[in-house]
């Protein structure tokens, strides 16, 4: 009778969690701190697992990324990479504190070098070169685009070598350009030969226009060139339908 006791109270805590969650609006809920519950530690402890000792971070918006691996305990390098002008001005600032962590020059990473017209949202997390479908900003206000900038594009393989990656490093390579992934490794075929990880926004549902990457197109990308699968990590979703829009994959070659 104990344990079906404590089985029937775990399910009434749970019942009182999604009412209470329901008609709060507000998600409760309790859980040990470990990798399985938290995705940025999850990730730093791959690269830990994979000894990586090097990230080149695609999409850096104000660092978020990069700052959650140092919280973690990651002491390599990085050298982060974004085009809108003021986030680029908070990466900076907030780079400044970590000294194996390097911000390029302010640009577009893509398929080849020349310029973008870089289309800047009132939620800088949403900002593309791809304009944003007008559905999507129907739902999500602050996805609108307020402004456009032009910014100098580089191929990674033109950029990366003004910035003297470690001898022999062990690199991960983080992409989150908001729709043009395939872009960004178009551009990146010699860098792409030399990296153990990636991390990559994969749409579900594609939010922007003209992107030409889908889930199934990524998997196959990494899966040809020897990656594996090691941890997913829901990015985005439909308030109102429920379904996932974007996911985070993050592949190592073994």
């Amino acid at each position: 009778m104990k344990l079906v006791d404590t089985i029937l109270g775990s399910k009434w805590l749970e019942r009182a969690r999604r009412r209470i969650g329901l008609a709060s609006g507000l998600h409760l809920r309790l859980k040990r701190f470990t990798a399985s519950a938290s995705e940025p530690l999850r990730t730093a402890k791959l690269l830990r697992h994979h000894g990586v000792d090097f990230v080149i971070d695609i999409g850096a918006n104000t660092g978020q990324f990069a700052e959650s691996l140092y919280d973690f305990g990651y002491a390599g390098r990085t050298l982060s990479f974004e085009p809108i002008s003021d986030v680029y001005e908070v990466l900076r600032q907030r780079a400044a504190a970590y000294p194996n962590w390097t911000v390029a020059e302010r640009c577009v990473i893509g398929e080849r070098d020349g310029e973008a017209r870089f289309n800047v949202t009132d939620d800088s997390v949403f900002s593309s070169v791809l304009p944003i479908k007008s559905e999507f900003v129907d739902q999500v206000a602050r996805s609108q685009i307020i402004r456009q900038e032009t910014v100098p594009m580089y191929r990674l393989d033109t950029v990366l070598p003004r910035h003297a990656a470690p001898i022999g490093a062990t690199t991960l390579l983080k992409i989150d350009t908001q729709g043009y992934e395939k872009q960004v490794l178009a551009g990146a075929t010699e860098t792409l030969e030399r990296v153990k990880g990636i991390k990559i926004e994969m749409p579900l549902y594609p939010i922007y226009e003209h992107s030409e990457f889908n889930f199934y197109e990524i998997v196959d990308f990494v899966r040809e060139r020897g990656f594996e699968p090691y941890s997913f990590h829901v990015e985005g979703v439909d308030l109102t339908t429920g379904r996932v829009n974007t996911i985070d994959g993050l592949f190592f070659r073994p």
